[in-house]
């Protein structure tokens, strides 16, 4: 029955001819798995099973698996993270608990370091293996900018800060210290923002309009909403792939724009219209066919 169950998330992963809104089966899929009276449960009600229960999701794993074999080698960082992943987990479960986790998946601890916690180690990298390669292009889609921000919800506080940076008083780091009852959010050291970044449209366009590094905004930004209040200084407008790649990776788009850039590379298609909803409904971005 395990054989057959697998034969059957394999045919998930096929690429049947055909077009997009077809139906995919299996050629002897009338043939009897069990029998009770005089009812037959076949190859095609356990296939239909997977692929409607769980089809989606077997689908994105075995493909992402794929993906991060083809793109992601593994270092022994990678493997030295597992081995530190598996260990959190097992003490968050409990030995004993741990024990009978592995046994319900008829799998020793190295099986499962190996099979489930390493590939999902390097799944991670296959963001970082996209940006290293697309980083000039992500970096005039995301207008990405190295800044400074303080931040207040009072708009007297606010022009007071911007006229101590402005004069030097004050340094927009040391005014969130001084301010720090009344200042949230950002930390007034240099960090990067996009136009992903939560900052409103006119403040994001101040932003972009400055050329030159270390130029401090000429008045202080605010919110669409009048809630939020922001003295900026833009410390550079030419940021490097170095300075801006562990903030790159922790932006859920350029992640889907990691995993549909490979989906693309490597021609992934679907030919069953279920399977088709399915990923659609989780992240249309996937369907990178024509």
């Amino acid at each position: 029955m395990k054989k057959v169950i697998g034969l059957c998330s394999l045919a998930l992963l096929m690429l049947l001819s055909g077009c997009k809104d077809a139906r995919t089966g299996l050629s002897n899929g009338n043939e009897a798995l069990i029998t009770v009276g005089n009812h037959s449960i076949t190859k095609n009600d356990v296939y239909d099973g997977l692929k409607n229960k769980n089809g989606t999701t077997a689908v994105i794993s075995k493909v992402t698996n794929f993906l991060v074999d083809k793109e992601v080698p593994v270092t022994d960082a990678m493997r030295e993270e597992a081995k530190e992943t598996l260990k959190k987990f097992k003490e968050t479960l409990g030995a004993d608990a741990f024990s009978q986790y592995l046994s319900s998946m008829n799998m020793t601890e190295e099986n499962y370091l190996e099979e489930k916690v390493l590939p999902t180690v390097r799944a991670q990298y296959l963001t970082t293996a996209y940006i290293d390669s697309n980083y000039d292009e992500i970096k005039k889609d995301y207008e990405i900018r190295k800044v400074q921000i303080f931040q207040t919800s009072d708009s007297k506080v606010a022009v007071e800060v911007q006229e101590k940076v402005k004069n030097g008083e004050l340094t927009i780091e040391e005014a969130v210290e001084k301010y720090k009852g009344v200042t949230t959010t950002y930390t007034g050291k240099d960090q990067i923002v996009t136009n992903k970044s939560k900052l409103s449209k006119d403040t994001w366009s101040n932003i972009l309009a400055v050329t030159e590094n270390d130029t401090l905004l000429d008045v202080y930004q605010y919110s669409s909403d009048l809630t939020a209040f922001y003295v900026i200084k833009v410390i550079e407008t030419d940021v490097s792939l170095e300075d801006a790649k562990s903030s790159l990776e922790a932006i859920t788009s350029i992640g889907d724009d990691a995993f549909a850039f490979y989906l693309k590379k490597y021609n992934f298609r679907v030919y069953d219209i279920d399977l088709y909803n399915g990923i659609k409904s989780q992240n249309e971005s996937y369907l990178v066919q024509d």
